[in-house]
């Protein structure tokens, strides 16, 4: 049992991760740290492993119930789904376009 309610913790705090970096896609660019932007954004995006790894979670109730109370359930299902990795590199892209970083 304890080691079920570290399992949804642990998984509560990765999310919350996950959810800063798409809180930190809708400030406006800063073309004086564009390429630090877009050097941490590539770090953050997350492999297949992961991705799938957060889908099968989110797919437990007691996932669904602990990103309910925290908030951060849509950030979850976005890894799961792809959708994060996906508004990385969209948000990547605006960054090079717009301050013309290659």
């Amino acid at each position: 049992m304890a080691c079920g309610i570290m399992t949804v913790l642990l998984g509560a705090g990765c999310a919350q991760k996950y959810q800063k970096v798409e809180e930190s896609l809708t400030q406006p660019i800063n073309c004086g740290s564009a390429r630090a932007d877009i050097q941490r954004l590539q770090g953050a995006k997350v492999d297949k492993a992961t991705e799938a790894a957060e889908g099968l979670k989110f797919a437990l109730p007691t996932t669904i119930l602990i990103g309910s109370i925290t908030g951060t359930a849509g950030a979850q299902y976005e890894v799961g789904t792809g959708e994060y990795n996906r508004k990385i590199d969209e948000r990547i892209g605006d960054i090079r376009e717009q301050c013309k970083v290659d």
